[in-house]
């Protein structure tokens, strides 16, 4: 079999990554010797995230595109079976392993202990995941116990750190698409697969505009498959000019993440090992710019992010070095006099800790508050309008009852107007989101940022001042180490939740709390899923197809004619969504208040513990040194070397840390 496409910056990215993680080993070292303990479990838990990166790229697509053979072609076997038929209602995870493993996760059971994941039989995937009677799909998507499917493969494009995250298809059902769409958060790409049959419906042009877009995916990478069905090539140049024309403007850099390929040729091309084949399919193409995608504008987000948390580390190092070095050389009696002037110091941080946190908890629920009455008010409003909108829309389904079964008719009536107010109403939900909820929520965090930074600010200035006091050093020997290519010095809040172990909420993709308390990408991710979990509820208690029986009896009883059974299913169709929408209002807002306290919430309890740790560090830092006198002037002398070897250390561990941000 053909080995992938050239991986150099796949290993180039890797050997950054371990470099880090030497790094952050070393600093951890240096630590212990100090006894920074919160230090040492934060840079743990940092060192854990950084070695555990790996590059998830979702692959999305409309059943009959060629999703499954697009993503064997990928990893040159044929993993994914290519199913008939829509089967599966979970998301199907394809990972590096020595030896082909399956793994199956359980859905969280309301009130119940979620189950331990089960290991099962690579050949008999499909007995758990495939739903074979399509009759009761409906019912057996909803009822599935499985979250997802974890598949652990010897593939060398997996063993490169690459995650391919295989979606339910967008257009088999709304409980598929949700699942979906409860992971866009997560990846660091998205590759929509297309078929140059019939490119970029309106129902995959939804999906983009209303699902990708606003969750800050700008750089969709579209693979138009089965090019190589268009035989002519003035036919191949037409598609290819429509295809440029419609997804440009839907991707960053435009016909460059646009790819026409051939998956099946590819496939065959490395199963065969024929490198012209492969060459010919356009997948080889896709993957180079793929893996620099990957390597170069992702990758360097996952390594400034945890290398500026390592940058925080070393710069508290360097202040406590010569911290202690000026309390190890203070006469004891003259240090206990000292920490015993801190306490009252000391208790006024402490109260002010409390105080912070106290109107933090007032901000928030008054946030939530103000969201909550928002929410109703744009449901309320809502009802209504899902009526008229139903009412308005032109029905394409002919209906022709004279002599026929009118089910087959009725139903495919109610099918279209249902699909078409589904899609409304999401467009009226992100349009909500973009002019009502997000400016409301971007209000919100910046008033809650610029009370935070101040009062943090006042709170850090405070405990420097009672470190130097305690230490007896000045400012000017206290180093703090330089800035940094693309690390930069962190503010009081950054300093707080660095403290906590907080740096990196969310993941290295897609850390919520960074840059300047950077609340932009909380509410990238807090308020898609929002809006996300509001549509999937009342979708989940919606089935218009049951008022088809009613219909068909009303015409049957000569209650409705042809000229008005059109009507008459708009109407009940819009009348279902707007009672559903109505019986719902109650538990949505409910939902979306609670989320976004959640959410906001997650920040208070960073604060708290942060603002606790910057406490307890001067607490420690005194006994320990107190402990140190304790054992004599010979031990004393031997720290402060230590501590000499240890600034020195710091140094080098900084300038490699320098190198290594430079060649990012």
């Amino acid at each position: 079999m053909l080995q992938p496409n050239d991986d150099q910056g796949y290993k180039e990215f890797q050997a950054k990554i371990n470099t880090l993680v030497k790094l952050i080993e070393q600093q951890i070292k240096i630590a212990q010797l100090l006894n920074k303990h919160q230090q040492v479990d934060n840079l743990r838990n940092l060192q854990n995230i950084v070695q555990s990166t790996t590059f998830k790229v979702m692959i999305l697509g409309e059943f009959k595109r060629g999703k499954s053979t697009f993503i064997n072609s990928l990893l040159g076997e044929e993993i994914l079976p290519a199913f008939a038929t829509p089967c599966t209602a979970i998301i199907n995870e394809v990972k590096w392993g020595e030896t082909q493993r399956a793994v199956l996760y359980f859905n969280q059971v309301d009130g119940a202990a979620k189950k331990e994941p089960m290991e099962i039989p690579v050949d008999e995937i499909e007995e758990y995941v495939v739903i074979k009677d399509d009759a009761d799909q409906s019912q057996a998507i909803n009822e599935s116990p499985y979250e997802k499917l974890e598949l652990f493969w010897p593939l060398e494009l997996c063993k490169n750190g690459v995650e391919i995250i295989d979606s339910p298809g967008l257009n088999e059902h709304k409980t598929r698409q949700q699942v979906t769409e409860s992971y866009l958060i997560t990846v660091d790409a998205i590759i929509l697969v297309l078929s140059c049959e019939q490119l970029f419906s309106k129902s995959e042009q939804e999906v983009v505009v209303n699902k990708l877009k606003p969750m800050g995916h700008e750089d969709i990478f579209f693979v138009c498959n089965r090019i190589n069905m268009i035989r002519k090539k003035d036919e191949i140049d037409k598609v290819k000019q429509f295809a440029i024309a419609k997804l440009s403007p839907h991707t960053r850099l435009g016909a460059e993440r646009i790819f026409f390929i051939n998956a099946l040729g590819a496939l065959d091309g490395k199963l065969d090992n024929d490198h012209e084949a492969l060459q010919k399919s356009g997948v080889t193409q896709l993957e180079a710019v793929l893996q620099k995608f990957l390597t170069n504008e992702r990758g360097r987000v996952k390594i400034l992010r945890p290398a500026q948390e390592l940058k925080n580390a070393i710069n508290e190092i360097r202040k406590t070095i010569p911290e202690q070095i000026g309390m190890l050389q203070t006469d004891v009696v003259e240090l206990e006099e000292r920490y015993a002037a801190a306490q009252e110091p000391l208790n006024i941080l402490e109260g002010k800790r409390r105080s912070i946190i106290q109107k933090l908890a007032l901000s928030i629920e008054d946030s939530k508050e103000q969201v909550s009455y928002k929410t109703k008010d744009f449901c309320r409003e809502l009802v209504p309008k899902i009526k008229t909108i139903a009412q308005e829309y032109e029905l394409q389904t002919e209906i022709k009852l004279l002599f026929q079964d009118p089910r087959p008719s009725i139903e495919a009536a109610v099918k279209e107007i249902t699909s078409h107010l589904e899609s409304q109403l999401e467009a009226e939900f992100l349009n909500w989101q973009n002019t009502e909820l997000e400016p409301l929520l971007s209000r919100r965090m910046e008033n809650i940022k610029n009370a935070l930074e101040h009062e943090a600010t006042e709170f850090i200035n405070k405990v420097d001042n009672l470190r130097l006091e305690l230490s007896g050093v000045s400012i000017s020997k206290v180093e703090v180490s330089k800035g940094d290519v693309g690390v930069r010095d962190v503010s009081a809040v950054e300093r707080i939740f660095s403290a906590a172990g907080g740096f990196l909420i969310g993941g290295l993709g897609a850390a919520a709390i960074g840059a300047t308390f950077g609340y932009q990408e909380m509410l990238k991710s807090l308020i898609p899923q929002l809006v996300i979990g509001i549509i999937g509820y009342i979708f989940l208690g919606l089935n218009p197809i049951t008022l088809v029986p009613m219909l068909v009896a009303a015409f049957v009883q000569g209650k409705l004619m042809e000229g008005g059974l059109g009507n008459r299913i708009k109407q009940e169709v819009g009348k279902k969504f707007s009672e559903q929408i109505n019986s719902t209002t109650v538990d949505i807002v409910d939902r979306v208040g609670k989320g976004v306290s959640e959410e906001l919430n997650k920040v208070k309890n960073l604060v708290d513990q942060g603002l606790e740790a910057e406490i307890r560090n001067i607490r420690q830092q005194v006994d320990n040194v107190l402990a140190e006198k304790q054992k004599g002037q010979a031990e004393v002398d031997k720290k402060l070397k230590q501590l000499d070897i240890l600034a020195k250390e710091v140094n080098r561990i900084d300038q490699e840390l320098y190198d290594l941000i430079s060649q990012v």
